[in-house]
């Protein structure tokens, strides 16, 4: 595999993926082991972090989790820590400083029975407590020991007017031996961001770029994670799932964090549905240690609690989370390139706050494709002989909201004939992600799609093309 720089320019924001992840683990183990929750309860806490209130507003009684809203604010660094120096650089070459290269809100209400995932482009422009404005990772930098978090926790609630609870922290050598201890992904990954054979664009050490030339052809490659694909259905390990996270300089990464975030999105969702099978839930019980040894969290963040997030994670699959991006604009400021937050930001947080709909907001990111863990699809089996179940599985592994489940032949769309891939009005983009997977199947639009925003019809006569057997040509948006 071709190597680029031992400095990862690019930063990760992994730990939205991670930490969603390990929290559906710790819950699965926790209805097989409560014993050993007892044991290990004390595992990476952090005592002096707490919760905290918007400037200016009283703090609100508190209750527990499953019984009342609740704030989790989910966060992780690009240190290196534990990583092989070699490959990926020191903590020194990266200034020596913590980033929050993942910052993100997990909101969960008992009374809705439903969570929102909302992620923060690392390069917001905000304004962080004691420091002025800056980009929203910058309030990271003392790092998670050193009141990290707690400056975080601050300026998100600041932002959001919303209390933040409880937190939870992983770095990229976390999220790694995780994904390597539950014996790796699936994922199916399509063919438009193929970029091999050729000379990629790698950051170095001194803020500079270098060149470097992939010879294998058909590859999804970005030296600066360290990503080496083939597109198509394949399982990751750690560090391949690591390197595809937090991969943002792909030939359709037209605006890079917003891409990288929806890949993100997609990665968890595909986590989650490969977590819920039974030969994962089999064997939860040997993996409850080193996930815990894996995650920092607040020592008020107790079994019961982070069970209810697992709650509703598990809504993953049952269409109860709901994720969201804080939309923005690119922008400078000064030498900085920055994002800033779009006005209907404001409008997402108010109707978090006041347990509203959110509509659209924060699903459609500029120049950005939705990603696949927005996307809701439908299977259609029209006498496909066991093809339909091969069809969902594929939408499962690439990360798609799958909860619509598998139809009968009598609720295809009447005006619709064959294969397809049926999308209801206003749905194009949401269909041109799913049919980037099938890349054999006619997209066609119908009035009398319901639900979902994208049906695939399969008959007896289809036999599924692999998902990296696609063109490689133009992209999604």
């Amino acid at each position: 595999m071709a190597q680029g720089t031992s400095h990862w320019g690019a930063l990760t924001r992994s730990l939205v993926v991670l930490t969603a992840s390990l929290s559906l683990l710790i819950g699965v183990v926790t209805t097989i082991a409560a014993v050993r929750w007892v044991q290990l309860r004390d595992v990476g806490t952090d005592p002096g972090f707490r919760g905290t209130a918007p400037a200016g507003a009283p703090d609100p009684p508190t209750g527990r989790c499953s019984q009342s809203p609740c704030n989790y604010l989910l966060l992780g660094s690009d240190s290196r820590a534990g990583l092989s120096a070699e490959e990926y650089g020191t903590n020194e070459d990266i200034g020596g400083t913590y980033r929050a290269d993942t910052i993100m809100l997990v909101h969960t209400d008992p009374r809705l029975q439903k969570a929102i995932v909302l992620s923060f482009p690392r390069d917001l422009w905000v304004r962080i407590p004691g420091r002025g404005f800056d980009r929203v990772n910058a309030a990271f930098e003392k790092g998670p020991r050193h009141g990290g978090p707690q400056l975080t926790a601050q300026t998100i609630s600041n932002l959001t007017r919303l209390r933040i609870d409880h937190y939870l922290y992983v770095d990229l050598d976390g999220f790694q031996s995780v994904v390597d201890t539950l014996g790796g992904v699936d994922m199916c990954i399509p063919a438009y961001n193929v970029n091999t054979p050729g000379w990629l664009t790698a950051n170095t050490p001194g803020g500079g770029t270098t060149q470097v030339y992939y010879g294998k052809a058909g590859h999804i490659a970005d030296p600066n994670s360290g990503l080496d694909v083939k597109p198509g259905c394949q399982r990751l390990d750690g560090r391949q799932a690591l390197a595809y996270v937090r991969a943002r300089h792909l030939p359709c990464d037209h605006i890079p964090d917003f891409a990288r975030i929806g890949r993100q999105q997609q990665f968890l969702r595909a986590v989650i549905n490969q977590m819920l099978q039974p030969s994962v839930l089999a064997k939860a019980p040997a993996l409850v240690t080193p996930v815990l040894e894996s995650l920092r969290r607040d020592d008020r963040f107790l079994p019961g609690d982070l069970v209810f997030l697992v709650g509703n994670l598990r809504g993953l699959t049952t269409g109860a989370v709901e994720f969201r991006t804080v939309p923005g604009v690119a922008a400078m400021e000064g030498t900085k390139s920055v994002v800033k937050m779009s006005p209907s930001a404001e409008t997402m947080f108010e109707a978090i706050r006041e347990g509203q709909p959110l509509g659209r907001i924060g699903t459609e990111l500029v120049n950005t494709p939705p990603s696949e863990a927005n996307v809701t699809v439908a299977v259609i089996d029209a006498r496909s002989d066991g093809k339909a179940h091969e069809v969902e599985e594929v939408l499962s592994d690439a990360g798609f909201d799958v909860t619509p489940g598998i139809w009968r032949k009598e609720e295809r769309p009447a005006d619709v004939h064959g294969a397809a891939v049926v999308f209801r009005p206003g749905a194009s983009a949401h269909a041109q992600v799913v049919s980037a997977y099938f890349p054999d199947l006619r997209v066609v639009e119908s009035t009398e799609l319901r639900g979902p925003h994208v049906a695939v019809v399969v008959p007896a006569t289809y036999t599924p093309a692999p998902p990296g057997a696609g063109s490689t040509a133009g992209c999604p948006v």
